[in-house]
């Protein structure tokens, strides 16, 4: 089980601040994800700039095609893109 938290916007757009899932990586949070969240809120989740971060360390790597392992009892926190101005 992980601690799935979304911030800012990202909160408002999935309708929850945090959700417990079974995911052992990120492949696997993704379908968990997907079967939990309606269109509108996987539209927001899956938008390009969304980061992820577990355990409070950002994925190098893009998490809509990352493979990344997660451990048991991981934090897992979605995050919006960020604009300048």
């Amino acid at each position: 089980m992980v601690a799935v938290k979304f911030f800012a916007s990202l909160r408002e757009d999935v309708g929850h601040d945090q959700l417990a899932l079974v995911a052992g990586n990120v492949a696997e949070l993704r379908d968990a994800l997907a079967a939990q969240l309606s269109d509108d809120a996987k539209l927001a989740l899956w938008a390009d700039g969304v980061r992820l971060a577990i355990n409070q360390q950002f994925l190098a790597s893009d998490w809509r095609t990352s493979s990344e392992d997660i451990s048991l009892g991981a934090e897992i926190a979605f995050l919006p893109p960020v604009t300048g101005g």
